[in-house]
């Protein structure tokens, strides 16, 4: 039915004079912010069908439903486990805790973002406090924009809680944090979540330093870098020392043989990150100590080591570089952060061999032990989940399909030493009695 009301819009778009599109662009604002209200109550839904269980290990005492439930609702909808777990935590909490906004956003009357600001600026007060506000602010208008209407909310917290802006400070405090987000081209962007006073320091002192490198290089090569790649350059050398030989970072690289020995230049891989041009691949593999992987010729796995538990170390190597990953989908865990599991479990009989192993972060080693979830390895490095609900969803870690061409890869654990090569960076009009169903 959605589907058809998309496809009615899209065939008569082309008829719809300027006051009809703008009318069109409000309609469809509306229905945005209905799907997105009827979407919540979905992941609730969904939540109170998956209560916590304590007692077999399933969430611990006070969890309100199952951890395992973003995981669920991550492999069905293509999303990461952790962003799904964020997701449906804040609507959770919005439908319990800001059911008559969450109402209104359901039938089209209030828009997400405006929602959002509801929820995140009155986190601090007390449930009736909170109840207030949301009063207050539904019954007036929308105001003309967001930012108007967070200060509004500002205000109302303020009259009612005057010790808020510390609470929320406070809070803010506790999420502290960095990220690292891979970007194109060999580069990645790492974000900090500071004190306001602390942010602005660090910032005043990277910038005094960079502007003032920037002119005793004026008179020497030109000043050719821009000030935001000084800043960068200026950043790094804070943190790792200007002295890099003196920093050991153990980094895995994955790379095709060719690329290696300089026969061509297809990326490389750097686990945990993604592809690498060939050049910063080769730069980083320079002083690697190097392990060759030798595997079956024919089907990539190794001998069967009887009945030991353990992988060997050369096997343990091989299960890392071959998944680069937890095998989850949608997980993004790096094989340096996960645990090497059996499969088949090896009280159960199964093999301590290539095809009976696989990499799980600690939170989908759970889930499949304690939260319904079961495991199925076909085929070695190709993986079957089963949800609870019966769904089953694959993981194939022996083709990579964010490349167009796949490889055989020589696989190097590289402890660098010295500072690697830079990347490149490198007009009809339509009556005024046309509607639409919605």
């Amino acid at each position: 039915m959605v589907d058809g009301v998309f496809d009615e819009v899209l065939a008569g778009l082309g008829s719809c004079d300027a006051s009809a599109t703008v009318a069109l662009a409000g309609r469809l604002a509306r229905l945005t912010a209905r799907l997105e209200g009827v979407a919540i109550h979905v992941q609730v839904q969904l939540a109170r069908q998956r209560p916590a269980n304590p007692a077999v290990g399933d969430g611990e005492g006070g969890d309100a439903y199952s951890p395992f439930v973003a995981d669920e609702l991550a492999a069905a909808l293509g999303q990461s486990p952790r962003t799904m777990s964020g997701r449906l935590a804040t609507a959770w909490e919005i439908a319990n805790r800001l059911p008559a906004a969450l109402a209104d956003l359901t039938a089209g009357m209030l828009d997400h973002t405006r929602l959002a600001a509801l929820h995140q600026l009155t986190t601090c007060l007390t449930d009736g406090q909170r109840a207030v506000v949301e009063a207050a602010m539904l019954a007036g208008s929308r105001l003309a924009s967001p930012p108007r209407w967070r200060r509004k909310i500002h205000r109302l917290v303020a009259r009612l809680d005057p010790d808020a802006a510390a609470k929320r400070r406070r809070h803010a405090h506790t999420q502290r944090g960095i990220a690292i987000q891979s970007l194109q081209d060999g580069t990645a962007c790492l974000t900090a979540i500071l004190a306001a006073e602390d942010a602005q320091a660090i910032y005043d002192r990277i910038n005094h330093i960079a502007r003032t490198d920037a002119h005793t290089d004026l008179h020497t090569d030109g000043g050719v870098r821009p000030i935001d790649a000084r800043r960068a350059d200026v950043l790094t050398a804070l943190l790792l020392g200007n002295r890099r030989e003196h920093v050991s970072v153990e980094l895995q690289v994955i790379a095709p043989v060719g690329t290696l020995a300089g026969l061509d230049d297809n990326p490389a891989e750097l686990v945990g990150y993604g592809p690498i041009p060939a050049e910063v691949g080769r730069a980083l593999a320079a002083d690697a100590r190097w392990r060759r992987v030798l595997t079956d010729p024919a089907t990539g796995t190794v001998l069967d080591l009887g009945h030991r538990r353990t992988p060997t170390p050369a096997l343990a190597r091989l299960v890392r570089h071959q998944q680069t990953r937890c095998v989850f989908p949608g997980c993004g865990m790096p094989a340096t952060h996960t645990d090497l599991d059996h499969t088949t479990a090896h009280s159960h009989g199964g093999r301590t061999a290539l095809d009976n192993l696989g990499l799980l972060c600690r939170r989908h080693h759970t889930a499949k032990h304690r939260g319904g979830w079961k495991l199925h390895q076909p085929r070695p490095g190709v993986f079957t989940w089963t949800a609870p609900t019966g769904r089953t969803y694959t993981t194939d870690t022996t083709t990579n399909q964010e490349e167009a061409n796949s490889q055989t890869a020589a696989c190097a654990t590289a402890c660098v030493n010295s500072r690697p090569t830079p990347p490149t960076i490198p007009n009809q009009r339509v009556s005024s009695g046309t509607r639409y169903p919605f």
